[in-house]
């Protein structure tokens, strides 16, 4: 969500996330920013891209991967005797 003010008016309304969503996916990579009428006094007010970025839903979190993966992907256990050089007495 983005909460805009106009700086002509002062009026404030936001943003949803799905439009923020939609809005970015608009942009070009050229455009710096976006230009939203205020809904109170029809002034365009600029919304930058970095402003757009932020506010955007942070994807699901992946689910933990599986014991078994772990153990794969574990280095090998050594030994406590393999460690440890033999000392001779």
């Amino acid at each position: 969500m983005v909460k805009i003010t106009c700086f002509k008016c002062h009026w404030s309304w936001s943003l949803s996330s799905e439009e923020v969503k939609t809005i970015f996916d608009a942009l070009t990579p050229e455009d710096n920013y976006y230009a939203v009428g205020c809904p109170k006094c029809r002034r365009v007010n600029k919304v930058t891209r970095k402003q757009l970025q932020q506010a955007l839903p942070r994807p699901a979190a992946e689910p933990d991967t599986p014991e078994s993966e772990v153990d794969e992907a574990a280095p090998p256990e050594q030994n406590s005797e393999e460690a440890a050089p033999e000392q001779e007495s």
